[in-house]
């Protein structure tokens, strides 16, 4: 007992002794105060609030509000998306899968009907605010080629809600994310 009474004694005093030098030196008590908040940082973005994790399989549907040609308005249509993410960025692939329209005719795409295109998109990573992502997608269609912009507020793998903007008709509207099929 006395052992640990005599070392907890060394080390308190070479704390003091090392605490007073550190405030004394200007230089290395900035040095020692920015790698505490350097490592302080790096927990926070890597433990405590970790990055989202988008590889894998996904499924989004995408409503209609707004649209130039009447007949997309209330019109839902289902993508796969197969993804990887790199960090902060995201490429991948999408098919169209089915298309709903507002008189609840359902129209699935099979094979060669697929439209298939690419998708590339970016996560912003906030520390004290939800994460933020943007997906671009390029899609062969039918007729023509055509882009969506994906926009969710707030990140998450699971299930997400967000909005989307089309060059189709100049549509828009609110997409719904998720990992498993709908």
């Amino acid at each position: 007992m006395e052992q640990l009474t005599n070392l907890c004694t060394i080390v308190w005093v070479w704390m003091k002794d090392f605490a007073t030098y550190i405030s004394e030196n200007s230089i290395l008590s900035g040095t020692i105060a920015t790698l505490f908040a350097a490592f302080l940082i790096f927990v926070f973005k890597e433990y405590i609030k970790k990055p989202p994790n988008f590889s894998g399989v996904f499924e989004i549907e995408c409503t209609t509000l707004n649209s130039a040609y009447n007949p997309y308005i209330n019109l839902i249509s289902y993508y796969n998306l197969i993804l990887i993410c790199d960090n902060n960025v995201i490429e991948g692939h999408i098919e169209k899968i089915r298309d709903i329209e507002s008189n609840c005719f359902i129209r699935n795409y099979i094979g060669k009907q697929r439209n298939i295109g690419e998708v590339s998109g970016i996560i912003k990573r906030n520390y004290l605010r939800p994460n933020h992502a943007s997906l671009n997608i390029k899609i062969n269609g039918e007729r023509r080629e055509y882009t969506i912009l994906l926009y969710f507020r707030k990140v998450n793998t699971e299930v997400m809600y967000g909005k989307f903007w089309s060059t189709a008709a100049d549509s828009s509207g609110n997409v719904k994310w998720k990992r498993n099929v709908f």
